[in-house]
């Protein structure tokens, strides 16, 4: 565009310089986990972009393509990921063991530390001894997640006071990968994501969909202070493969972790209003505070851990220091190292997540819970019959105002009655079963025992539903 000097001549408006960085060919990819979703969207991106890529996954996959081959096998054994490795150029390490207990078994410490420790290390002596060029390994916001970071960068030190399995193997998995940098002809760096969110994944918009739909999600935990990073699985796979087109020997890469994340800290309440509002239901208002909930939630994990009776608790240590303790981290390096900024911005991956969420919520699993009139007046109706047919006292007012209906009968009635609400429960844990709803089943029977018909109802209705689908 030209613009007229201070004589009124008329000269170019100078333009901004585009600083351009080193990048290289990725070749033949890599893809260790692809059967999950970080692995299954990061293989699909490459092969859209032409490049040839091998799956190593111990799980099956689900998708094919003219260029994809799939190796299955396991990072823990050396020998698999040896062959993994073979006539490969870029490999990005996605598989991991995701376990946020603190306090864990012995099997799922031993299953954490042989993926995400002893895996990489077997990933990383397989691509030294293959010659591949480029390593990724997929690390956590969580490694320097010690007490509050904020603002933080990728100078701030990792957590060595970590308690949980995930942080600890996830610390260990990243420094076996960046120490490796240099030798030879491998290049490696690290990327670590905020908390994963987008369509498709099954941990984190599925859990909260099913939690508005429940009526669980009517209080918020804290004060609203605590802030986090999140990353949309479209920005955490340009993250990906922008650090492996920019991995080239001499550059300021090599060797280092990158936070790779929506570049937008939020609170975690707030993060999930725009779905809350979506689905129709109206955000919470009431606070509880931390320290208590604390306390019961390091209980029952601990309980969980040591009896294995109590069931697993809603929210493990780690997950509840994740939403009351703030922990964001700048995107600042990136984009000097290598130029990268996030593909997709706040508004545009809420454009993408909510009609994800609404079709999530309307072919969700629920129990239809029957009219409130329908708990009051059975439970009522089978808990007089009870105290009619079997306490003393009440039999004998019974038999003077009512003589032509002897107690004996009311047992009777009272026994079928139950035994009607049995065969109930488990016609409807069996019906809910067939028709495909494995997980709600047990939540069917037992509320169709407790109230018989009104909910068998609701279930022969909802299978009806879905058979018109």
């Amino acid at each position: 565009m030209l613009q007229p000097d201070a004589n009124g001549n008329a000269q170019s408006r100078p333009q901004a310089v585009q600083k351009s960085f080193p990048t290289t060919e990725l070749g033949y990819c890599l893809v260790t986990g692809g059967a999950g979703y970080l692995g299954r969207n990061l293989v699909q991106e490459l092969l859209r972009r032409g490049l040839k890529v091998r799956v190593f996954d111990r799980a099956p996959i689900s998708y094919a393509h003219e260029n994809l081959d799939f190796l299955q096998g396991d990072v823990t054994r050396p020998e698999d990921a040896q062959k993994a490795c073979q006539g490969i150029d870029t490999v990005f390490h996605t598989a991991a063991v995701l376990c946020f207990y603190t306090y864990a078994t012995k099997a799922q410490r031993e299953a954490s530390f042989a993926v995400n420790v002893g895996g990489t290390e077997n990933i990383v002596a397989a691509a030294k001894q293959s010659g591949v060029k480029r390593l990724i390994y997929t690390s956590s916001n969580n490694v320097t997640l010690d007490g509050p970071v904020l603002n933080g960068d990728e100078a701030t030190p990792y957590a060595l006071g970590a308690k949980d399995l995930y942080t600890i193997t996830k610390i260990r998995g990243e420094q076996t990968a960046l120490a490796a940098n240099g030798s030879g002809a491998l290049r490696t760096a690290a990327v670590r994501p905020g908390g994963i969110y987008g369509v498709g994944e099954a941990m984190v918009l599925p859990r909260v969909v099913e939690e508005i739909a429940g009526g669980k999600l009517v209080v918020l935990i804290g004060d609203g202070s605590a802030m986090s990073d999140n990353t949309i699985i479209e920005n955490l796979v340009s993250g990906h493969i922008e650090v492996a087109r920019h991995l080239v020997p001499g550059t300021p890469v090599c060797g280092q972790p990158y936070y790779i994340t929506d570049g937008a800290n939020m609170n975690y309440f707030e993060f999930f209003r725009p779905i809350i509002e979506e689905l129709g239901y109206k955000f919470p208002t009431m606070r509880i505070p931390v320290g208590p909930l604390l306390v019961v939630v390091q209980a029952w994990e601990f309980l969980h851990w040591a009896t294995r009776i109590v069931p697993p608790p809603f929210l493990t240590i780690l997950e509840l220091k994740k939403i009351t303790v703030s922990h964001y981290n700048r995107i600042d390096k990136a984009k000097r190292d290598f130029g990268w900024t996030p593909p997709l911005n706040m508004d545009e991956a809420y454009k993408r997540i909510l009609p994800y969420c609404r079709n999530l919520y309307e072919n969700r699993e629920a129990v239809d819970r029957p009219h409130w009139a329908w708990w009051l007046s059975i439970g009522v109706g089978m808990l007089s019959l009870a105290v009619l047919a079997f306490e003393p006292a009440a039999s004998a007012i019974w038999n003077q105002h009512v003589p032509w209906v002897s107690h004996r009968i009311l047992q009777l009635v009272f026994v079928w009655a139950a035994l009607v609400h049995v065969y109930k429960g488990m016609k409807a844990a069996r019906l809910a079963e067939q028709a495909g709803f494995s997980k709600t089943a047990m939540a069917w029977g037992w509320q169709t025992f407790l109230l018989g018909f009104a909910s068998l109802g609701l279930l022969e209705k909802r299978i009806a539903a879905k058979k018109k689908k």
